[in-house]
């Protein structure tokens, strides 16, 4: 049986594909300076108004990003120097304290699969078991709806009482089906920092 929640201390391991967001400060100051330090890193001059658009879409990303107030971490995948965000991807702490690892693999897996059979999968991370876990859903209404795609990426950790979702979402199962690898690839960078206790803190993203 799992202890008391407490927030665990996960960090990611990740490339410049991924842009971790400011979820505390001021959004607008954190969009205009990761601009300015993506397109310093470009090759070749860029104008201002790249600069404000870039920050632009950035400010946007964030703000989604921002809307669950759960979330202790949050990356944006946006590869290569253009103005497309690709996903917005939620760290979301979950409270399992009192609960058995066993029951709370069980009730995770049905709440994330809804009423489809679950498609999970094992991916191995530093940080212990982790499952994948897809459900593609009807977005709007009527007989030819979009079809989209959720990806969640589960650990349960019970020294912490607690377990860890990552969440993104697609509209388009082809865009879901090419970024998967990239999602998969996240998640086996996720690990747990040394010797930083049991108590609550904010968890940090690394870039290589």
């Amino acid at each position: 049986m799992s202890t008391g929640f407490s927030l665990p201390p996960v960090t990611v391991d990740h490339d410049e594909n991924w842009i971790a967001v400011d979820l505390g400060g001021d959004l607008g100051d954190w969009a205009r300076r990761t601009a300015r330090y993506i397109l310093s890193r470009a090759p070749g001059r860029h104008s201002r108004q790249k600069e404000k658009h870039m920050a632009s879409v950035l400010e946007q990303a964030g703000a989604i990003a921002r809307r669950s107030q759960d979330a202790s971490m949050a990356l944006l995948l946006a590869p290569g120097v253009n103005d497309t965000i690709k996903a917005v991807v939620r760290f979301c702490p979950v409270d399992l304290s009192g609960k058995d690892e066993d029951e709370a693999w069980t009730e995770l897996i049905s709440a994330l699969s809804a009423d489809e059979p679950p498609d999970v999968t094992e991916v191995t991370s530093p940080a212990g078991r982790c499952r994948r876990i897809r459900q593609r859903y009807a977005a709007g209404e009527g007989p030819e709806r979009p079809v989209g795609q959720h990806l969640n990426y589960v650990w349960v950790l019970p020294r912490w009482g607690a377990a860890v979702i990552m969440a993104t979402s697609f509209d388009d199962l082809m865009e879901a089906g090419r970024w998967q690898p990239a999602l998969d690839k996240l998640a086996a960078g996720v690990s747990l920092e040394p010797d930083t206790g049991t108590g609550p803190g904010t968890p940090p993203a690394r870039s290589r």
